[in-house]
């Protein structure tokens, strides 16, 4: 089977499964209607104060817990459905599907987050375009090119290594719910380690020279070395893993 098949196959089953998809409009729904509510507040239409805390808060946890779970299920639903000892029976390869498998997770989230954000998005954008103007001619101002562009390879890289950890986690746990607390406890581990490189990082040249540049790419780094890392032991487990 080629990648390409292989990439096509994990797209239809990440769009098809419905009780996610529904999660993903209940999700859309909550944030559409946080929005209005909180539009209508600012321009003193309606008084929902009560109404509008809890939504956000829920809003917001709701994100949060999705943004684990759906990749998590992502991941794990071929060891669930006790299919992926025949995916590679097939003749697929355990470093092709590795890959694919990763590359599928990560734009099936994407779509979803876009999903869920956009409506919010394009209404603030629609009722308060000056505002909108005006904070990217702030940012503009404040930052360079470069700390744009660092603050962006970070937020990339760091994406990427959130998805390799959990991942890494799903296979050594064959897609148990323990992946979840397996996760938790790399990330844990790994912002721990991390810590010990930023402080004297922070206190060196953002504190001291204002150079924020040199905390984004320690960032970067050390998110490549996360993906390093953490790619090689899932592989490493993945090829030995009797299935």
């Amino acid at each position: 089977m080629k990648l390409k098949d292989i990439f096509k196959m994990e797209m239809y089953k990440n769009r098809n499964n419905k009780p996610y998809l529904l999660v993903i409009a209940i999700l859309t729904a909550m944030a559409s209607i946080s929005t209005f509510l909180g539009i209508g507040m600012i321009e003193g239409k309606i008084s929902v104060e009560t109404l509008l805390i809890p939504l956000i808060v829920f809003t917001i946890l709701g994100l949060a817990v999705f943004s684990l779970l759906y990749p998590f299920h992502l991941l794990n639903a071929d060891y669930q459905n006790k299919v992926i000892s025949l995916i590679f029976a097939s003749g697929v390869s355990r470093e092709k599907y590795y890959f694919v498998k990763i590359s599928a997770t990560i734009i099936s989230c994407f779509i979803a987050i876009v999903a869920v954000l956009i409506i919010p998005a394009i209404t603030f954008l629609l009722v308060y375009p000056s505002f909108f103007v005006e904070a990217m001619q702030q940012i503009f101002k404040e930052f360079s090119f470069m700390n744009i562009t660092s603050f962006l390879l970070m937020t990339i890289f760091s994406w990427l290594a959130y998805f390799v950890t959990l991942t890494t986690s799903v296979i050594i746990t064959k897609g148990k719910v323990a992946g979840i607390f397996l996760f938790i406890g790399f990330s844990f581990a790994v912002s721990i380690i991390q810590s010990m490189f930023q402080v004297p990082i922070i206190v060196s040249s953002v504190l001291e020279n204002g150079n924020i540049n040199s905390l984004f790419y320690e960032n970067i780094a050390f998110s490549i070395f996360q993906i390093i890392v953490f790619a090689l032991i899932g592989l490493a487990v993945l090829r030995k893993q009797d299935l």
